[in-house]
């Protein structure tokens, strides 16, 4: 606005504009309007959630090119408030021991993950707790907690050395309704992350 104040100042008492100040005051104009616009747009957003999101198909982008480049098979595992990644050796599925897809991405309990494979709702269980079995428990109560154990070790997204991956569908709800963002995964599109106003669109 001090722009303006000076080009108004300046031309006191002369006849006109020339076209290069009228150019000068419209492309002012707008870069204001812009930012109001963005600003507008902003507060409707969820950033707890965005965050989440950007996240997820951050690590899960470069998970699915850590498998192709070292010949690995990788996996997502999602839970209601968390995930993580794994990566199988042949025999077993196991955590990565270093680098940003090691360990669990904890959520805040705000933010909920609800996943889709093939149109169809997976439901999501939250790890284990690890907790010493009594010594009077019973050998098949003792194999039925272990194949549970098991069976939430799984990764319910695969990313293939070979470039393929499931297709999935991530939605991630943070504390605002209505303002879910989105990560999905295809072998024609990879992963991509959705704001709430872009699901409409894709």
């Amino acid at each position: 606005m001090t722009v303006l104040r000076t080009i108004l100042s300046t031309r006191q008492g002369s006849q006109g504009f020339t076209l290069i100040e009228l150019l000068v005051v419209m492309v002012i104009m707008g870069i204001i309007a812009s930012v109001a616009v963005l600003s507008l747009g902003a507060l409707g957003r969820d950033p707890p959630a965005e965050k989440a999101a950007r996240q997820i198909a951050d690590l899960a982008g470069l998970a699915a090119q850590e498998a192709v480049m070292q010949g690995q098979e990788y996996g997502l595992r999602i839970e209601p408030h968390a995930y993580r990644f794994l990566v199988y050796d042949g025999r077993a599925w196991s955590s990565p021991t270093d680098g940003p897809l090691s360990g669990s991405h904890v959520l805040d309990d705000s933010i909920r993950l609800t996943l889709t494979l093939e149109g169809a709702p997976v439901t999501l269980a939250a790890a284990p707790a690890s907790s010493d079995a009594p010594a009077a428990a019973s050998s098949q109560a003792a194999q039925t907690a272990s194949s549970d154990s098991a069976q939430n070790t799984l990764p319910q997204v695969l990313l293939l050395s070979s470039g393929e991956l499931t297709p999935f569908t991530l939605a991630v709800d943070g504390p605002q309704q209505g303002a879910d963002y989105s990560v999905t995964g295809s072998l024609l599109k990879g992963i991509q992350m959705a704001a709430p106003d872009e699901h409409s669109t894709q």
